[in-house]
């Protein structure tokens, strides 16, 4: 009996080995789904020559689904607008440009983008600009640093005789203002001047910090007192083209003390720089304010407070 039963269970332990070494069989992996066509979009279709905008593609699949894909970018006008792989189109010039999304397998996908050409503009920032076609004539707002260059220009040759008014502003005031005027050629800020734009940047008060007011508007008629350093510069003005003709009254401080002004209803903006500190309101403008400075003493302060700027 133990003769017979011991080939078998030999033979049962072989086939039972055989069958554990043998390798199993790798599944084939499914093929990767094929772009069947590629949708193209633009953040904006309408701009302004020197603005940018954003294109995105999304591809859809032959398995039914979305979703991203490699695209190389191309425009079929370059004269009127670029287009980099980073999907940022830039307007070159004024027209239309189709802009061209490509897959790798082929489809491809476009959006129409439009140029418009740059008319004169209300809000600015440093530059050459010239009055009634790049910028519109009017009065201008801005928050600059120390260190704000601008002119009023007549042209662009860069000579001093060209200079219809300018200014240093060597302290850091919290509005400024300056009156272009369409006869002018051009206004030309610098950088630390900031943006200019024709909106105040605040409202009635009663307290005047460093820098160019809307007397009414931002600065109520009255007397103000504030305590000066010497050096101070102030000066009630009838408009705010940065001209000796624009001031009605000023004041060069040359010994720091006690300083009062009265601010006249009739008067447009007044204008204080950081050596003067902050006035507050004594009184209101119950009667009619200072009478207008003789010409000599606004020429004397008016010059002494551009030798202080380093200007002529």
């Amino acid at each position: 009996m133990f003769r017979r039963v011991l080939p078998l269970a030999f033979f049962a332990i072989t086939v039972s080995s055989c069958g554990k070494d043998a390798s199993p069989t790798q599944p084939t992996p499914p093929p990767a789904p094929t772009i069947t066509a590629l949708a193209v979009s633009a953040a904006s279709t309408d701009l302004e020559v020197g603005q940018s905008t954003t294109v995105t593609a999304v591809a859809t699949f032959d398995n039914g689904t979305t979703g991203a894909a490699a695209v190389t970018w191309e425009s079929d006008n370059t004269n009127v607008a670029t287009v980099s792989q980073e999907r940022q189109v830039r307007a070159v010039g004024p027209g239309t440009a189709t802009i061209i999304g490509r897959s790798s397998s082929g489809p491809a996908g476009t959006v129409l983008v439009r140029v418009r050409a740059v008319g004169p503009r209300t809000r600015f920032g440093a530059g050459s600009h010239r009055v009634g076609a790049d910028i519109v004539a009017g009065r201008y707002f801005s928050d600059p640093v120390s260190g704000c260059y601008w002119e009023r220009v007549s042209g662009f040759g860069g000579t001093l005789g060209e200079i219809i008014a300018n200014d240093f502003v060597g302290y850091n005031p919290s509005q400024y203002i300056v009156d272009v005027l369409a006869s002018d050629a051009g206004f030309v800020p610098d950088a630390q001047c900031g943006t200019w734009d024709v909106s105040p940047l605040r409202g009635s008060s009663t307290t005047i910090v460093p820098g160019i007011w809307l007397v009414g508007a931002q600065v109520p008629p009255g007397t103000y007192r504030t305590s000066a350093a010497s050096g101070c510069y102030w000066e009630r003005v009838r408009d705010f083209q940065g001209r000796l003709q624009s001031i009605i009254s000023n004041d060069f401080v040359a010994a720091a003390g006690t300083v009062r002004v009265t601010i006249s209803a009739g008067d447009v903006g007044f204008s204080t720089d950081g050596d003067c500190g902050t006035w507050t309101l004594e009184s209101g403008a119950s009667a009619i304010g200072a009478a207008p400075a003789s010409t000599t003493d606004v020429r004397t302060n008016f010059a002494l407070a551009r030798r202080k700027k380093g200007l002529r």
